[in-house]
């Protein structure tokens, strides 16, 4: 091999040794620059998510109270409809218990609901009964008549211009009141039993 040949040899050996390392070098460039993108977009996404998770739990944390906000204003308006309902149904309640006593057979119904009541609560002893002046004799006298017949003998009716519509029966210290006052004297418990009736004690 001459002198041109040795030199033609050495430099394929430097050209195959120089693409070689190249070709290393470039592989190694490209996974270094990858690992670096990689590490820049993890970084940015953290960045991001660091920079939004804030956002995202004040968000939140706004939907949370309007949410809150908004059934605190349904729970009040449910309320001042159930006030207003109440406040409608009492005079109306009480117009009814009039007119009740206003007719014959509601006044029948009236003091027999209420006499059994009392024969249950009141001891059997000599009976007064107050009542609205309208109460007719002959009613007076079949109610007078039922109590013997359920073994209440001593009773005493007294007309009490006072009472505007019902009954009151005294015996001894103990009253029953079932007097139009006397009905609607509970306010609480009247409202109780119509907000059971309106399904909304709730």
């Amino acid at each position: 091999m001459n002198a041109s040949e040795k030199l033609s040899a050495l430099l394929r050996i430097a050209d195959d040794f120089r693409a070689e390392r190249c070709d290393a070098l470039l592989s190694a460039a490209d996974a270094e620059s990858r690992r670096i993108l990689g590490e820049a977009h993890r970084g940015a996404r953290r960045r991001l998510r660091e920079a939004l998770t804030p956002g995202r739990d004040r968000h939140a944390t706004e939907i949370a109270d309007a949410g809150t906000r908004l059934a605190t204003q349904r729970r009040l308006r449910g309320q001042r409809r159930l006030v207003a309902a109440l406040d409608e149904a009492r005079p109306r309640i009480e117009a009814a218990l009039r007119h009740r006593w206003q007719t014959s057979g509601g006044r029948a119904r009236w003091a027999a609901h209420h006499l059994a009541i009392a024969m249950k609560r009141l001891p059997a002893a000599p009976w007064i009964i107050r009542h609205a002046p309208e109460w007719a004799a002959d009613e007076r006298e079949l109610a007078a008549r039922w109590l013997q017949g359920h073994g209440i003998a001593d009773v005493r009716f007294e007309p009490d211009a006072a009472i505007e519509a019902g009954v009151k029966v005294i015996t001894g210290h103990n009253t029953l009141d079932a007097s139009l006052a006397g009905l609607l004297a509970d306010r609480t418990e009247i409202e109780a039993r119509l907000l059971h009736h309106l399904g909304g004690a709730t």
